[in-house]
């Protein structure tokens, strides 16, 4: 019993690693502060923009990625890239700023 406790804290906190090492780092070469950008105001919170984009029927996450925008694409400095499957089991990816939550684009993945 005491092993299986074990067993699931470390599954748990390997989780929780993984979903805050897929926020922390956006392209192979930048690495982000997802925590001092929030604090600074140079995004919203994870959850924020998830609550925007409660329309799109976003039913499972499968990935999420913080990269520094080009200029053109937004007005803020970075955007967050958003794959899910939606509730037809279409898996899509949505670009939104970061900051703001407005949908940059909506793709179909294959």
């Amino acid at each position: 019993m005491i092993r299986k406790n074990i067993i699931k804290k470390n599954i748990i906190l390997l989780i929780i690693i993984l979903l805050f090492s897929q926020l922390s780092w956006a392209d192979n070469s930048q690495v982000f502060d997802v925590k001092e950008l929030k604090e600074s105001g140079q995004i919203s919170s994870l959850e924020n923009i998830l609550d925007k984009l409660s329309k799109y029927d976003i039913s499972r996450l499968l990935e999420i990625e913080l990269k520094q925008a080009d200029s053109r694409q937004v007005k803020h400095q970075f955007i967050y890239e958003i794959e899910y499957i939606n509730g037809k089991g279409i898996v899509l990816e949505i670009e939104v700023d970061a900051l703001t939550a407005q949908v940059l684009s909506i793709e179909r993945e294959h």
